[in-house]
């Protein structure tokens, strides 16, 4: 019984005194000085490096435990990664590079920060912090909490039914920050000045002019394959409705008098044939919308090439984006035009993918498919789409295998796949995150 208790009493402590993280978080009132850490390790080409950072948070909090008996409840964070390589002096440069991961960790101990972004250890030490993404329609920057202990996103629709009045319980005229309220933070969002886009799951657009609900889309080939495999596919059972009689599913065997009724219902229908066995084909929908279209959104987003230092362009360029994606591993995205996926994490660029051009030509979100420049390859500090492989030397080290070659720079590391001795595309990971 005495150990029981003792150990009730250790557990009632611990739980106690508990420490909460906090980033970035402007109610924190800071109690004493920051306490600063500082830790390195080596990085080989073959390391996790995600979990190298992870075993340098646990470090750090361990050093800080072991120097302070008395444990402050909560800490406010500031954290910075930088990497130093060791280059080859003589090219060609396809060797194996050594490099050091530096971290430095502020911690100060604060008061009467905000509850409701607190982190725990464990999610403080994984990377994955709670964050806020904004849109901004005409001036007004409208914000969204991003909780990773929930959903941060549409994962289904609670009303599954669209009828020409009544889209998932939403009507045409409601607010962008109505619908926002009503499905979650969408997947995909596309804007300028005046027009906006919020694409839920991988098939239905919300159109917006000046922060209003003009128009509903769905189709099956709404977005390119490329940036469908960056989304989730959301567990939907569509329904449609001419508001009389029963509603069709997506999978209906359609009746040309039920077609007709949708024709005359909806702004525009298209369907497709369905061979569903040998001798027998069903004609189903594929396509509906409803409302006014938003065919075009202008540019202002700027090509990102490797010119600058990653961050450097995310603060350059924080108020020009106008593609951005969220996807279910809670990345926020930002696709250039010029092919760039650029994954930002906590105000910082954590990992860059170059893919090779791809074609809008087939979709039906008209607007993405002006946002796209069809001329344009992905460039990175000089080093092109279909470049000899060769031409990675003046960027870093690489050791080419058969369909790829192993990378590293000072401020990337990664793969670049290749074809036929040419650069295809490229999954790189920032050093300086």
């Amino acid at each position: 019984m005495r150990t029981i208790l003792f150990s009730l009493l250790f557990f009632w402590q611990f739980s106690a005194h508990a420490t909460s993280y906090f980033l970035k978080d402007t109610r924190c009132e800071a109690i004493s000085p920051e306490i600063e850490i500082n830790l390195s390790t080596t990085l080989r080409d073959l390391d996790n490096h995600q979990r190298k950072r992870q075993n340098l948070r646990q470090k750090a909090l361990n050093k800080y435990s072991e120097q302070y008996n008395q444990l402050h409840e909560q800490l406010y964070v500031e954290e910075r990664f930088t990497s130093q390589s060791t280059h080859s002096a003589e090219p060609p440069t396809i060797s194996r590079s050594k490099k050091k991961l530096h971290y430095l960790v502020k911690l100060t101990p604060s008061r009467n920060c905000n509850q409701q972004v607190a982190m725990t250890s464990e999610l403080f030490i994984s990377g994955m912090h709670k964050r806020s993404l904004s849109n901004t329609i005409e001036g007004n920057a409208i914000e969204v909490t991003l909780d990773i202990n929930s959903s941060p996103k549409f994962t289904q629709f609670k009303n599954p039914l669209i009828t020409p009045t009544n889209f998932f319980g939403l009507q045409l005229g409601n607010s962008y920050e109505q619908v926002l309220a009503s499905l979650g933070l969408a997947s995909l969002s596309l804007s300028d000045k005046n027009n906006a886009i919020l694409v839920y799951g991988r098939n239905h657009a919300f159109h917006f002019k000046n922060d209003v609900f003009i128009g509903y889309q769905f189709h099956e080939t709404l977005l390119p394959m490329v940036i469908n495999n960056e989304l989730s596919l959301a567990n939907e059972k569509l329904q449609i409705s001419t508001g009389k009689d029963q509603a069709i599913s997506l999978n209906t065997d359609l009746t040309q008098p039920t077609l007709n009724k949708l024709k005359n219902s909806f702004d525009e229908v298209e369907t497709a044939s369905y061979k569903v066995s040998i001798k027998k084909s069903e004609q189903r929908v594929v396509g509906i919308s409803h409302g006014e279209l938003v065919e075009h959104i202008e540019s202002t987003t700027q090509c990102y090439n490797g010119t600058m230092l990653a961050d450097e362009y995310l603060k350059t360029h924080k108020n020009s984006k106008t593609l951005k994606v969220v996807n279910e591993d809670h990345d926020n995205i930002i696709i250039t035009p010029c092919y760039e996926f650029i994954y930002e994490v906590n105000g910082y660029i954590s990992k860059l993918k170059l893919v090779e051009p791809f074609s809008t030509a087939k979709i039906k979100l008209a607007a993405l498919a002006g946002y796209i420049n069809q001329s344009t390859q992905w460039s990175l500090s000089g080093v092109k789409y279909n470049d000899p492989v060769a031409s990675l030397a003046k960027l870093g080290n690489y050791d080419e295998f058969f369909d790829s070659a192993e990378f590293t720079s000072q401020h990337w590391d990664g793969y670049f796949y290749i074809y036929d001795g040419k650069l295809l595309s490229a999954e790189l990971t920032s050093n300086d995150y």
